[in-house]
């Protein structure tokens, strides 16, 4: 499917990016913080994409997986006729802009592909997407939501009435103003826009996907993988939650070089683009080809 996507930027930008959200997330979550971006970045202009079952890119055909977010990419560039020169994705997003790239470097990696085809997408950026295998409790705060939104399918009243029962479940006022926007008006009552099983669908593949080994494979520069490779980004939130057992720590042993690249954001917990917004501009503005 061609996901649903808004835009950023000026429309004779030389260089284009796509910008992914995180699990019960939409691409709007992102358009203040990226519109500093542009700012910044001026010849850039970005895709903010709904990922399938999110914001309005509803009705999408299994299988739910993180792979078939990465393919609904593919079928978004061909439609626009343009491929990214970057990747930014955030949480579950993350782990989607690293299927992308690694699909990217399957796709050109064997024959004589054209230098453009080689070098148009340059980088991939997860921020704070652990790439590896997760065990999440029933306390992990995804969980949480999930078990709450499931409780209160609606329909609602009221907005308020919506947030109060989200309340009851012990979710704090901020998260439940967020979540609401998933709320679409139905006739004369309000009732939420996710698809709640396919959704669930999409959790279980994160959390079971391990893409430590292709990391590895990039910062080493395996020379079976493409060339040139794009530039693979890790972002780590000092103060995130959502990093498993020693994850962050394998991370680092990782070698830099033009292929990997590791940055932690300083004063952030997981919601990077809220919690500590100056600092992860100064670092994707200062970071992007």
């Amino acid at each position: 499917m061609i996901p649903a996507h808004t835009f950023v930027g000026a429309e004779d930008a030389p260089r284009f990016g796509i910008v992914l959200h995180g699990v019960l997330g939409a691409g709007h979550n992102f358009r203040s913080f990226i519109k500093r971006l542009t700012d910044a970045r001026p010849e850039y202009r970005f895709a903010l994409v709904d990922l399938r079952h999110h914001g309005k890119s509803q009705g999408a055909p299994p299988p739910h997986t993180l792979d078939a977010c990465a393919d609904d990419l593919l079928e978004l560039t061909a439609h626009l006729n343009v491929e990214p020169d970057v990747v930014i994705g955030h949480s579950l997003g993350g782990k989607v802009a690293l299927i992308y790239g690694q699909k990217h470097i399957e796709a050109h990696g064997d024959g004589a592909p054209s230098e453009s085809a080689r070098e148009k997408l340059r980088q991939v950026w997860a921020l704070d997407s652990d790439p590896g295998v997760q065990v999440p409790g029933g306390s992990h705060q995804v969980k949480t939501v999930m078990a709450a939104l499931r409780a209160h399918r609606g329909p609602f009243t009221s907005r308020q009435e919506a947030l109060d029962a989200l309340a009851r479940e012990g979710l704090s006022s901020g998260l439940t103003n967020w979540l609401s926007t998933n709320l679409e008006k139905r006739g004369d009552v309000l009732a939420w826009r996710l698809d709640l099983e396919s959704i669930d669908e999409l959790l279980d593949d994160y959390f079971s996907l391990d893409l430590w080994g292709f990391l590895e494979r990039v910062a080493a520069e395996d020379p079976a993988l493409l060339r040139p490779l794009p530039g693979f980004h890790l972002l780590v939130a000092e103060n995130s939650d959502r990093w498993s057992g020693t994850m962050k720590e394998r991370a680092e042993t990782l070698p830099h070089g033009d292929a990997f690249t590791l940055h932690e954001l300083p004063r952030s917990g997981h919601w990077v683009h809220v919690d500590n917004p100056d600092g992860l501009l100064e670092i994707l503005s200062s970071n992007l080809p």
